[in-house]
């Protein structure tokens, strides 16, 4: 079992001392995402958890979904090339036998959604459905 922790702002492109600004992120409605990628190869399927944690906000890990496969965060420059959003804040993807899942999060209105979309190694990629909202405030 692995697990990786990214951190990501939500809103905003330039971070100067998150440490010292979270309260600021909070209190105006914006807040740093740490996305939490809990991986599980048991030798036969290997799973991906994905949650997260905001900083700032002491309230524990917040589960998304799991996924099949080994995920990876997605850094900005490769969100294009999966059909992740530019205002997504967060987002992974995983490709097992033949099939790969991207999962992105975006901050709407106090709430993280979560959304996945499936793409095949023979070409082509389901649309994304929102498959979860979670309440952060």
């Amino acid at each position: 079992m692995g697990r990786k922790i990214f951190a990501l702002v939500f809103g905003l492109t330039l971070v100067i001392g998150c440490i010292g600004t979270s309260s600021l992120y909070s209190s105006i409605g914006k807040f740093v995402i740490m996305l939490d990628l809990v991986q599980h190869d048991n030798g036969d399927t290997p799973t991906t958890n994905i949650g997260f944690f905001l900083s700032g906000i002491g309230d524990g890990r917040h589960e998304c979904i799991t996924i099949t496969g080994l995920a990876e965060e997605l850094s900005n420059d490769m969100y294009r090339s999966h059909g992740v959003p530019k205002n997504a804040d967060a987002a992974c993807h995983a490709f097992w036998a033949g099939m790969g899942e991207t999962v992105y999060l975006v901050q709407n209105k106090g709430n993280v959604e979560v959304y996945k979309r499936e793409e095949y190694e023979e070409g082509g990629a389901s649309k994304y459905k929102k498959v979860k909202t979670v309440k952060v405030y």
